[in-house]
């Protein structure tokens, strides 16, 4: 099982990848945002993963694209 991170989550659903999540950042840094301070990027890039080891505990039967926050609100 995997958990796909991407900004261009349309196109992982395209092509059928089941478990999709909102990359959070800019398109070259699906799991950094250089625009925060080191600290406060380091915290954002934890919550980043967290949410993505929530979707990989997801049953999904067809392309499913999830959010940082949904996942993360639960």
């Amino acid at each position: 099982m995997t958990v796909f991170v991407t900004a261009l989550y349309v196109i992982a659903e395209r092509v059928g990848t089941n478990r999709i999540m909102r990359a959070g950042g800019k398109f070259h840094y699906p799991f950094g945002n250089p625009e925060l301070p080191h600290e406060l990027e380091v915290k954002w890039r934890r919550k980043m993963t967290e949410a993505a080891l929530i979707a990989l505990t997801r049953r999904v039967e067809k392309p499913t694209v999830f959010t940082p926050e949904e996942l993360l609100a639960h």
